[in-house]
This record gives structure tokens, sequence and C-alpha cells, in this order.
């Protein structure tokens, strides 16, 4: 497939709902989620590979726009992807209708770590926040401010964005393909809880740790994640989709 086809950016900073919304829109019109912070440490070692950064020093300046496009390349079937987390920013994504950063005030996002986080420490991610602020300054980037709205106003809101081209992308049209395409998300989310493991970043948690993953009935109005330690989630990924499913959602598979 065109690299450059059928790609879809979400930015925004943490709390921003970016990947709450990004895994709905995926789903919902059949495409494939792509977290790039799943990704981080797979790119990481791609670029530690080709001379560009030094392993354990961070995420790194390097550019992930084209091991992005050649993973999007490499997909086993033609559907459109949809791109979300921190590192997208304009010079990666553009600025055209492709391409949309959700953004909460300072207030709305201290509000939302908070509540996601109660007593945690927060001056990262709002540092983040005004990183992400500073990449929009004096461009023409797509910007919905989410101060207030559920996530399914959010959702309405990108989708307007991004307008009639959501219908005329490729697309998974088959509850098997959209199967699959989760099962793609949900095997780059496992390797990740596995990296984060060997790596030491859950050691308090070990095995124990939790993770959510897409559930599997492939439905396009499902909004469920099932939580999982890395333990649960090897022998269930072993086996063919559907075997991530909520248990609300069993029958629908």
């Amino acid at each position: 497939m065109n690299k450059e086809a059928g790609i879809f950016w979400v930015g925004g900073p943490a709390a921003a709902g970016k990947t709450t919304v990004s895994r709905l829109l995926a789903r919902k019109h059949g495409f494939l989620w792509y977290s790039v912070d799943a990704h981080a440490f797979t790119h990481e070692q791609r670029a530690a590979a080709a001379g560009l950064h030094i392993m354990g020093t961070g995420p790194g300046e390097f550019d992930r726009r084209p091991m992005i496009l050649e993973d999007v390349h490499a997909l086993p079937m033609h559907t459109s992807v949809v791109v979300e987390g921190a590192f997208v920013t304009p010079t990666m994504a553009g600025v055209a209708r492709n391409a949309v950063w959700l953004m909460p005030s300072r207030e709305e996002q201290l509000a939302r770590l908070e509540h996601r986080h109660p007593g945690g420490v927060h001056k990262d991610r709002v540092w983040g926040r005004n990183l992400v602020q500073s990449q929009l300054e004096g461009t023409s980037a797509t910007v919905i401010v989410v101060d207030g709205q559920t996530v399914e106003q959010t959702l309405t809101a990108v989708e307007q964005s991004f307008g009639t081209t959501l219908e005329s992308s490729p697309a998974a049209r088959t509850t098997e393909d959209r199967q699959s395409l989760i099962r793609i998300s949900n095997r780059q989310l496992a390797k990740q809880a596995t990296e984060r493991l060997q790596s030491g970043h859950t050691k308090d948690n070990g095995h124990h740790a939790v993770y959510a993953f897409d559930c599997e009935c492939a439905h396009p109005t499902c909004n469920e994640l099932v939580d999982l330690t890395v333990e649960e989630m090897r022998p269930l990924l072993a086996q063919a989709a559907p075997s991530v499913v909520s248990p609300e959602h069993s029958n629908l598979t």
C-alpha cells in the first residue's frame, strides 16, 4: 500500500484522551490502532541499530516517522491506520486534514491526571503539555480543545475534523479482518508489557502488573477493555482471535 495513504494522526499530551479516542475511532471504522508509545522500545532499538540513538538514554530525539511508515507498509492487509501518541508532532504528521491534536487546558489536564492518579506527581506530564503546545504554536495544525468534553464528544469532533475521508479510506469490512487488526494491536501491547517487565520498569508488580487490551469481539460499537496480567495474556494471545474478549461480549464472537 502507499505509505502515505490512509494514515490519521492524533497527537496531544497526557490525559488529553488521545488513546481512548483513537482506539474507538479505529474500532468504529475498521482501522488499525497504532500506539506510538507501545512501539517506543522497538523504535529505540531500531534507532540504536542505525546509529541514531544510544539505548538506555531515554526516548530519544530521532525521527520516528520512517519507522511508523515502514510498519504501516508491512501490514498484512490494506487498511487505514490511526497513529496516536505524545510523540506525534506537526513535523512528523504534517498539518493537513488527516492530523489533529487534542489539547486540554493546564487546569483540565491536572484535574484529569488527579482523577487518574490521585495524589500523584504530575509535573513531568504538565511539562509535556507545554512542549506539545510549543510545537503547535505558529502552525496551522487542527487543535481540538477537550475541556469539559466527554469521550463521545471528542470522538465526534475528531470525526468531523477528518470529514468524509474517513468513509472513503480503506478499512476492514469483515468481522474476521477487524479481529485481525485488533489482534495486531494487542500483540504490540503484549510485547510492550513483556519488554517493561524484562527491563525492570514493572518490578514492583512484576508478572502481576495489569494491562488493558482491546476486546476482540470486533463489534464496531464495542468500547470494552480486558484487563490482563502478563501471565494471563500469553496463553490467550497464543490462541486464534478472538480469545481476548470482555465477558459482556462473549456472545458476540
